[in-house]
């Protein structure tokens, strides 16, 4: 597929799906924000009847209420990772399902994504222990120039105020050094792994087999997946700017009225209903780019994972329509050719360029009615 043909497979599989993405992304950002409560609700269970009664709180409650806090945040991140994981392997299968011409419901859905949380949890965990070592060796640098600069500067003396200054640039250079290096490799890293989650989900293998087989998907298409990606990024990236733009002149809308007393200001926003229609549509609209921006960058990484495995098969083509993986038969329509028919004595047929498939491999990938026209073989 060339990078239009996978915009195109991407909005028509949203699009068929759409309440399928937007009730799962919808589901998601709820629990989000009910376990983002839950630290300050654990606080406030503790602080709620000594803001009550008035009274000046304890060393005990106010420590209490600290490490509540800290705990809760802990296992907020914690569902928060499990949730994540789980709501983006629903979505990674319902768009695989879609580029399949399949459209099961979600209690299939749920069937289909048993155990992937499972699979890919080892590897998440192992993720974020990397990304926590990387960040202090990053940091080191830093810390110890710090530290030395401060024992120096004990000393009191000019000259070793003035070697800790330098040992504190130092520091900052170095760390600033390590961080250039380690954001390069941790991009050329996410572009080898892209399709670590497609993987899992899709051919039902570990965490740690889908992270090899991802990077021999990709192996030859870096530049590839680079740009595809890039691009989507970009894009998604203008979208939000866009309604950022929006949002910001809105608001800018408001100086006037806060410019008054703050009683004047808020009579004069609750009176101009209309006004405030429009800001709510604003903040609507952000809400809903956020939601869908999610799903959408779900469907553009399965659409190009499942055409990534389709180039070995078909070799170069004008146009590749199919989107197929393993498991699911080749594709009609989708080969450089027709085999022979056995048992009739002719000789094998001329080798034809790849024709745009119907059934649910080919046209209904683009929107068109499923099953229009049985496969080659079937009819």
């Amino acid at each position: 597929m060339s990078l239009g043909d996978v915009f195109t497979a991407t909005f028509s599989v949203f699009r068929r799906r759409i309440g399928a993405f937007l009730g799962l992304t919808g589901i998601q950002q709820l629990v989000t924000g009910v376990a983002v409560m839950v630290p300050f609700a654990l606080g406030v269970i503790v602080w709620l009847p000594v803001m009550l009664t008035g009274s000046q709180p304890s060393d005990t409650s106010i420590g209490l209420g600290l490490l509540l806090v800290l705990v809760g945040f802990f296992v907020a991140a914690v569902v928060l990772g499990i949730v994540t994981l789980y709501f983006d392997g629903m979505m990674i299968t319902c768009a695989n399902e879609a580029t399949q011409g399949r459209f099961p419901t979600v209690r299939e859905l749920r069937a289909l994504n048993r155990g992937y949380v499972g699979r890919i949890l080892g590897l998440y965990i192992l993720a974020l222990l990397a990304y926590l070592v990387v960040v202090a060796l990053v940091f080191l640098p830093l810390i110890f120039s710090f530290a030395g600069m401060m024992a120096v500067i004990n000393e009191g003396s000019t000259s070793s105020q003035n070697q800790a200054l330098w040992a504190m640039l130092s520091g900052m250079g170095v760390t600033a050094l390590l961080m250039v290096v380690v954001a390069v490799g941790a991009f050329v890293i996410s572009v080898k792994l892209a399709y670590v989650a497609q993987v899992c989900a899709v051919e039902r293998v570990s965490g740690f087999t889908a992270l090899r087989r991802a990077m021999n998907i990709t192996k030859g298409a870096f530049w590839r997946t680079l740009g595809y990606l890039l691009v989507f990024s970009l894009a998604a990236g203008a979208a939000q700017q866009a309604v950022s733009f929006v949002m910001n002149f809105a608001m800018s809308a408001i100086s006037p009225m806060t410019s008054q007393s703050s009683e004047s200001a808020v009579l004069n926003m609750v009176r101009s209903s209309s006004f405030m229609i429009m800001i709510a549509a604003v903040f609507a609209v952000a809400l809903a780019i956020q939601v869908v921006i999610v799903p959408l960058r779900h469907v553009f990484l399965t659409v190009m994972y499942g055409d990534q495995l389709r180039r070995p098969q078909l070799g170069p083509v004008n146009h590749a329509f199919a989107v197929n993986v393993p498991g699911y038969g080749p594709a009609p329509y989708g080969q450089p050719g027709y085999p022979p028919q056995p048992g009739y004595g002719y000789p094998q047929q001329p080798t034809y360029g790849a024709q745009p498939g119907y059934g649910p491999y080919g046209r209904d990938l683009y929107g068109e009615v499923p099953g229009q026209q049985p496969p080659y073989g079937q009819g």
